[in-house]
């Protein structure tokens, strides 16, 4: 599976624990931001980047509204630990104690 740079930056900051949300308006316009889990900011993501990673099914949203958040499939996960080299992963459906 080829990535692009936006691609696999995603995928490795929410394995770190970054949260990617989707915000949407009442008039249905959305905003992709990926959340800094240590709250320096956020970074606006482009939508065709968020909709290639859920196309190939390395993320799923949670369709809450209005700020759905994105989580790591287990097939996401397992793509980010091979890119970054680090083992961790965030707490999610799957994997909470």
């Amino acid at each position: 599976m080829r990535l692009s740079t936006e691609q696999r930056d995603v995928l490795i900051a929410m394995q770190r624990g970054d949260r990617l949300k989707v915000h949407r308006t009442v008039d249905g316009v959305k905003q992709y931001l990926l959340h800094r889990l240590d709250e320096t900011g956020v970074v606006e993501v482009k939508a065709g980047v968020v909709d290639a990673l859920v196309r190939a099914g390395l993320i799923e949203s949670n369709m809450k509204f209005p700020a759905a958040t994105f989580l790591l499939t287990d097939k996401g996960a397992g793509l980010a630990t091979r890119l970054s080299g680090d083992e961790r992963t965030p707490i999610g459906p799957r994997n909470f104690g």
